[in-house]
């Protein structure tokens, strides 16, 4: 007698805005210690009437810039939700608005409360989550529930994509409760989980997370390998770009520059090729220039070589023959600068692809986090020589001028070591839609 053929069961997604008792419990008793604790600021809310929207969770442009691939294609299939891009930071509405100019920018505090005034008049049909966090504070960046909870309320599906694990400790007391209390719903509350790599979803499923709802997708920077120039037309600083390009200098890049010794690091080695390059030009964009103790130091460091210097802040003028030095602290054009770079370095724990997707030589310094998203990144450019890791400012040089007198790109290197990292785009999109029921 033949046997029926097996049944393949798969566990049942939440229904869109059902949140379970004890879910529901635990966040109202959380929900009245935040009141207590945290005051209840940012989240300017958009004006306008009430409209259904897309959430996305973008902590910093690095995240942003990380799933672009996937949110470009995502947003462009669901014309009819009004985007909106949430931030914990004060400093990326600018940027975020010149590649997504339609977009809400919604700055959100250390609350959760406005999530659901939000919710009242942005109410979302699909919330991701990019990257991070995985965890309640487990990253450098905060996503109170209160967000997932009020778009779980509302009806929402919530995804979580490129998914990564940084491992932190709480920050404070609230994100302390917040863990221990939620951490479990917190993963609950997700309908899909997309991480890039296994590692990752065994440590979410030891902190609670179903099988059902974890999916192990890769790294979408993989399929972000863009080489596309942004006509100078289209950008910020027309005029300053410009006047770089027609310059005929040696130009090194210099980008996420990130703490003390790396600066010194950099003016070290870019002293030492002005000795052999007297063209040279230096543009240097500090990791966090909405810092005015970072941009203080800067200019003391310039000083201090006497190497003339002019802001990217203080406007877009044509660079003058005089000036050794561009200090890059605006968000968003770094990129439009790494496409001309004759050298770019890339600072510690940062995004190499992003110059080596115009086939750029680049340099970094060791001692790379491998806790950080860019870690794999790096690692396997490092394993494919498609970057120089320098050490001392004397090597450094060394190296920016050996690549100066170098003519070859190494995109065609670069396309052949990435062959079978690409895809993660691709699945991703698959996976949402098939959770969201909006697939096209």
């Amino acid at each position: 007698m033949r046997k029926a053929p097996a049944v393949r069961t798969e566990q049942a997604r939440p229904v869109p805005g059902s949140i379970p008792f004890l879910t529901r419990l635990r966040y109202s008793v959380f929900r009245q210690l935040e009141k207590r604790a945290t005051p209840t600021t940012g989240a300017a809310l958009p004006a306008g009437t009430s409209a259904p929207a897309l959430w996305v969770f973008v902590s910093t442009i690095g995240e942003l810039n990380a799933i672009g691939p996937f949110l470009r294609q995502l947003v462009a299939q669901h014309a009819e939700l009004r985007l909106v891009l949430l931030t914990d930071r004060s400093i990326y509405r600018e940027s975020y608005l010149a590649q997504y100019p339609q977009a809400d920018i919604v700055e959100i505090g250390a609350s959760g409360e406005p999530a659901h005034a939000l919710a009242q008049l942005r109410p979302p049909a699909l919330f991701i989550v990019a990257e991070i966090p995985c965890l309640p504070a487990d990253a450098p960046c905060r996503l109170p529930i209160g967000y997932l909870y009020a778009a779980r309320a509302a009806g929402a599906r919530l995804a979580l994509v490129n998914g990564w694990l940084y491992g932190y400790a709480p920050a404070c007391r609230m994100d302390s409760i917040e863990r221990s209390l939620l951490g479990r719903d917190y993963l609950k509350l997700f309908d899909l989980l997309c991480v890039q790599t296994e590692e990752v979803a065994r440590r979410l499923r030891a902190a609670g997370a179903a099988d059902g709802q974890l999916r192990i997708t890769g790294n979408i920077k993989f399929d972000a390998l863009d080489a596309g120039v942004r006509p100078i037309s289209q950008t910020r600083c027309p005029a300053l770009l410009q006047s770089v390009e027609d310059s005929g200098r040696c130009i090194v890049v210099a980008g996420c520059v990130t703490d003390d010794e790396e600066r010194e690091l950099v003016l070290d080695a870019f002293t030492r090729l002005r000795q052999h390059t007297g063209n040279a030009l230096l543009v240097l964009a500090p990791r966090h220039p909405e810092k005015p103790e970072v941009l203080r130091a800067l200019r003391e460091s310039l000083q201090l070589r006497a190497l003339p210097y002019v802001s990217r802040s203080d406007g877009d003028e044509p660079l003058s023959t005089a000036t050794d030095v561009v200090v890059l602290d605006t968000m968003g054009e770094l990129r439009d600068f790494y496409a001309r770079a004759d050298v770019a370095h890339v600072g510690r724990d940062h995004n190499v692809l992003e110059p080596l997707a115009f086939g750029k030589p680049v340099t970094v310094r060791p001692g790379w986090d491998d806790t950080y998203p860019s870690f794999p990144v790096f690692q396997l450019a490092q394993q494919h020589r498609l970057i120089q890791v320098m050490a001392s400012a004397g090597d450094l040089g060394r190296a920016w001028q050996t690549a100066l007198g170098d003519t070859d790109s190494s995109r065609e290197n670069i396309q052949m070591a990435l062959e079978g990292t690409r895809g993660a785009t691709q699945r991703t999109l698959a996976h949402v839609a098939q959770v969201s029921g909006m697939s096209r």
